[in-house]
């Protein structure tokens, strides 16, 4: 009888424990991850600021992100306690170098035209029916990826002018190839004559862990992808 009763109660805790491990798995996967930014820009002082903040669990766990001309802070906490940057990390961060905003659209610029030359090579490349179906439930699971965490709310106000018309219309291009999205938040007043960098925004969203697992596991599991993925791999190694 006692034994039994020692098996009863070892069961019942192992029920308990199962039972939370199951609430807080539950909590993970569909709990939604609030985040939201704002950010503002003018080039007649060169001053910018930069707030993003998420929040997870009813608050338990917070991020915040700030940053201007002067300062940069990241923090992440759980409860009370922070969690990053460590004392070390803070110590690191100190002295980073400040670049002209010039050069950073010239890299972004240099990044996007090199992406755009390697995706015609490998669009060139695949003339597999598997290849392509690949390609086709690549998209269509980031497009859901992306549709998911998307924000809820955007509102986006840029006047923008590189002081060259061949410059800005690159730029105003690729702005527009994603215009149809965010056609009643994004406001777009290009500047073909003058040098002019000036904007604010402000975006809203949440993200629930479930889909980006689903997506994840989706594309994992695809032998057709994993294939690709391996032929991708060899283009680039060449």
């Amino acid at each position: 009888m006692i034994a039994l009763q020692i098996l009863k109660i070892i069961g019942i805790i192992l029920l308990i424990i199962l039972g939370i491990v199951l609430f807080l798995l539950l909590v993970i996967l569909f709990v939604p991850i609030h985040y939201n930014a704002d950010a503002d820009y003018t080039d007649t002082d060169n001053k910018y600021n930069v707030h993003a903040k998420a929040n997870w669990i009813l608050h338990i766990i917070r991020f915040n992100y700030d940053r201007n001309n002067d300062s940069d802070d990241m923090a992440a906490k759980v409860l009370w306690i922070k969690v990053y940057p460590s004392a070390k990390d803070e110590a690191g961060v100190l002295g980073e170098r400040k670049e002209p905003v010039s050069e950073r659209f010239e890299k972004i610029k240099y990044k996007i035209t090199s992406l755009y030359v390697k995706i015609k090579r490998i669009i060139y490349m695949i003339n597999d029916e598997r290849d392509q179906r690949a390609v086709q439930e690549l998209l269509l699971r980031l497009k859901k990826l992306l549709w998911h965490i998307r924000p809820r709310k955007l509102n986006a106000n840029l006047d923008l002018g590189l002081g060259n018309p061949a410059s800005t219309g690159e730029i105003v291009g690729i702005i527009y190839s994603f215009y149809p999205v965010y056609t009643d938040h994004l406001h777009l007043n290009p500047d073909f004559d003058q040098k002019v960098i000036k904007g604010d925004a402000f975006l809203k969203g949440h993200v629930q862990l479930i889909f980006v697992l689903i997506a994840l596991a989706r594309v994992y599991f695809d032998k057709d992808i994993r294939r690709l993925y391996r032929q991708l791999q060899k283009i680039n190694e060449e």
